[in-house]
């Protein structure tokens, strides 16, 4: 299940040709660990814009934990499908926690300095450190997330509103005194 999550979400981020290669490599490595890695694309090549949204990567952990997923695993995952620089900063905590790190020691040691990282280490953290089932609190913090997000939308557009009415009011007042007052003006002068 979970690595059906992971693939729709390679279906809806990336072009086809590179879905099957990314798939098939998915679906390869073994359910409970991380022997085949997906690549990176490098600098070089077309580099996929990736899962960028914090708020989606916290409902895909979340989907994946549902499933039965590991945390582990379903951070590998989600690394697989962000930008290759966020990618390359979670790498190293995924291998961390292979290794049998605890949960700060292997965000200290990742050198993870990205703020959508930070906010899904700290909405994992719970997780991580309890190992209780979250995927609740995983599924209320993206909202939350998104929540904030078009808040701080409403609050640009409305102080757009504002700012616009200096440049209009420049641009359209000479228009109305040149179209309405100024025939109007000319009406009443004695021929």
């Amino acid at each position: 299940m979970a690595a059906s999550l992971a693939a729709a979400a390679a279906v809806v981020l990336a072009r086809p040709g590179r879905v099957r290669r990314r798939l098939r490599r998915q679906l390869r490595a073994p359910a409970g660990g991380t022997a085949r890695r997906p690549t990176v694309p490098d600098a070089g090549r077309h580099a996929l814009p990736g899962l960028r949204d914090t708020a989606m990567m916290l409902e895909l952990i979340g989907a994946m934990l549902d499933a039965g997923a590991g945390l582990g695993r379903s951070l590998d995952l989600v690394a697989a499908l962000m930008p290759p620089e966020l990618g390359r900063q979670l790498r190293p905590v995924v291998s961390a926690l292979a290794i049998g790190a605890d949960w700060g020691t292997a965000w200290r040691s990742s050198g993870a300095r990205a703020p959508q990282l930070q906010v899904l280490r700290d909405a994992l953290s719970f997780a991580a450190l309890t190992g209780a089932p979250s995927s609740a609190l995983l599924y209320a913090q993206a909202a939350r997330l998104r929540r904030e997000r078009n808040r701080a939308a409403e609050q640009r557009a409305a102080a757009l509103g504002v700012k616009l009415v200096v440049p209009l009011g420049l641009c359209s007042l000479p228009a109305f005194v040149c179209l309405g007052v100024v025939p109007v003006l000319l009406g009443l002068l004695p021929a």
